[in-house]
């Protein structure tokens, strides 16, 4: 997820941010890249996640109730992202994420067996997200 900012050229930094909708709801855990030069300070939300985000502010339509929504209940990525904040060691990270994608396989896997294809397509989806 490396990328250099559009305005400026400098590095941008992936982190967890808030983003309001409608001045009423409150989404959490949004991953966005952030511009490392002081002068400059522009975000962006991270492609990977931008459908989904887009899909859920769908969702609750133009006029929402006011209320908080965790992103990472949402997308795998922010998952993943907040799991591995919260994680201390570079150990407990990676198995974190392999338990993921092991869980997302055998849904895979049973997706098949049952040849539920929507399910099966879902499923890619959200692997290709990760392992990203």
């Amino acid at each position: 997820m490396h990328k250099k900012c559009s305005r400026c050229g400098d590095d941008m930094e992936v982190i967890l941010r808030n983003v309001m909708y409608r001045k009423k709801v409150k989404i959490m855990n949004v991953p966005v890249q952030v511009c490392q030069n002081d002068h400059c300070s522009h975000l962006q939300v991270v492609d990977v996640v931008k459908e989904d985000l887009k899909q859920l502010m769908e969702n609750l339509g133009h006029n929402p109730q006011r209320q908080n929504i965790e992103f990472d209940e949402v997308s795998e990525l922010s998952h993943l992202l907040v799991l591995m904040a919260n994680q201390e060691e570079d150990g407990a990270v990676r198995e974190a994420l392999e338990g993921k994608v092991n869980e997302l396989l055998d849904l895979f896997l049973l997706a098949q067996s049952l040849g539920d294809e929507e399910w099966m397509r879902e499923l890619r989806q959200r692997l290709t997200k990760i392992m990203i």
